[in-house]
């Protein structure tokens, strides 16, 4: 799976293409800064196979992307995800950037 992905963050039409093409992949959080306001920087791939969910984040310092967390289903919860998303996008960029989350019902950008 990281090696499909570009060595860049992800634009949000980028994103939104993986997700059509497996449902398995979905976007969780885009970081507003630089120029393109809105920037994939986090994604989770759920593996119905191996029964895991993993967490991919875009790492600046390691040139590409990582999967930074791994969870067996039967311990997985949105709020540990949301959790370690948010821990270890502040790991990698601090203030540098606000982050937000997709709502995938509008597919739109809440920043608040």
């Amino acid at each position: 799976m990281i090696d499909a992905l570009p060595d860049r963050a992800l634009t949000n039409d980028e994103a939104e293409q993986l997700k059509q093409q497996d449902a398995r992949i979905v976007p969780l959080s885009v970081l507003k800064g630089g120029d393109d306001p809105f920037v994939i920087y986090t994604m989770a791939f759920y593996s119905s196979e191996a029964g895991e969910v993993h967490l991919l984040g875009y790492a600046d310092e390691e040139g590409g992307w990582v999967q930074f967390e791994s969870f067996p289903d039967d311990e997985w919860t949105v709020e540990r995800q949301e959790a370690r998303v948010r821990e270890w996008v502040d790991e990698q960029y601090g203030d540098e950037f606000e982050q937000g989350m997709l709502d995938e019902e509008s597919g739109t950008v809440d920043m608040g």
